[in-house]
């Protein structure tokens, strides 16, 4: 069994550094997120068996939770028989510390040696990166890949705490990195399934890693069950099973709309809008007298006119079904979203004055 007092030396910005020496040259960097790095490592370091990692509150409230370092590297392990590490590949960070990816990132270079080239979080991390090497594994969020337009040197990209959009999806297509898009949460220690987004075995279907198990409630909501963790998740993410370790994602249990009791995932429907609306924008319900509730497209925009809704409302007959359309088309200046770029709902729509 691993022991994670056995992991004390890492590579950051080609600099090789072993137990008190991390804090040290974390502390005295210049960059905020390598001075965290420090503070993960000086927990890392201590006798402590567990270390305090934060959700997103993307559906729900952030809360904190406290997870055993033994089990992020399993997680570590799993990750790396999947991508193949190697002692002294590259990694670039460019992740918030605060939350888990950032974190696992860390766990992922003292368990394969790989060399952290670090960077501020920002929109668009790959741009003027003055490295002359390879980079051979990056992990994103979805919005850092939005305005890119060339991967360069990196070999492979993992994109995770977001969903894709239509668009961001096609035109990964002629990027030339490996693309992925990862399953995971707070709870599962990053992610337990991934599906190739563009190449030859680009899929819908994610698959877990080695030892993950799937199964559905009876809601069709996903159930998973970690090797490394006790408990079988529950998840309010439905899904369609396509085999003990697999599944199409279809949306969120909590998203799901009954209308005149036609039941909607929005997720569906949105990714059918993303191809032909530009802003931000989420499809939700209104409460409805006849039908209980009924669709209402929500987009980001400062300004809009009768001529834009009316031509929005001619495509939907062409690329939605009519139980599909939405009925209201809202629009709001600003969403209240996540760190990651996911668009919080609830909350919106509480600004929004529903």
């Amino acid at each position: 069994m691993m022991n994670y007092k056995d992991f004390k030396t890492i590579s950051i910005n080609s600099h090789l550094l072993k137990g008190e020496e991390i804090i040290s040259y974390c502390s005295e960097h210049p960059e905020p997120n390598v001075q965290l790095i420090g503070n993960f490592m000086e927990g890392w370091l201590s006798d402590d068996e567990t270390v305090t990692v934060h959700t997103s509150g993307s559906t729900g409230k952030p809360k904190s939770i406290s997870v055993y370092k033994n089990q992020m590297l399993a997680s570590a392990a799993m990750s790396a028989a999947f991508f193949d590490f190697k002692y002294g590949q590259t990694a670039l960070l460019c992740l918030p510390m605060s939350y888990i990816a950032g974190k696992m990132m860390v766990v992922r270079a003292l368990f394969s040696g790989l060399n952290l080239l670090c960077r501020e979080p920002s929109s668009q991390p790959l741009q003027d990166l003055h490295y002359d090497g390879i980079i051979d594994f990056v992990p994103l969020v979805p919005m850092q890949l939005q305005d890119t337009k060339d991967t360069g040197s990196v070999r492979k990209i993992l994109l995770g705490g977001a969903p894709l959009d239509y668009r961001l999806e096609f035109r990964m297509q002629r990027f030339k990195a490996e693309i992925y898009h990862g399953y995971g949460m707070t709870e599962t220690l990053s992610h337990i399934a991934i599906r190739h987004v563009n190449g030859a075995n680009a899929s819908p279907v994610y698959k877990g890693l080695e030892g993950i198990l799937f199964r559905q409630d009876e809601f069709e909501c996903l159930m998973i069950k970690v090797p490394f963790i006790k408990d079988m998740i529950h998840t309010l993410d439905v899904v369609e099973l396509t085999g003990d370790n697999s599944f199409i994602w279809k949306g969120r249990a909590d998203n799901v709309i009954n209308s005149g009791g036609l039941k909607l995932h929005p997720e569906i429907i949105e990714q059918k809008l993303s191809a032909v609306i530009k802003d931000r924008f989420f499809v939700t319900a209104i409460p409805d007298k006849r039908l209980g509730q009924k669709l209402c497209l929500i987009i980001e925009n400062k300004s809009h006119n009768s001529n834009y809704i009316n031509q929005l409302q001619d495509v939907f007959k062409v690329i939605l079904e009519k139980y599909e359309r939405p009925g209201h088309i809202l629009f709001t200046p600003k969403f209240s979203s996540t760190t990651s770029g996911k668009i919080k709902r609830v909350e919106t729509l509480a600004i929004m004055g529903f």
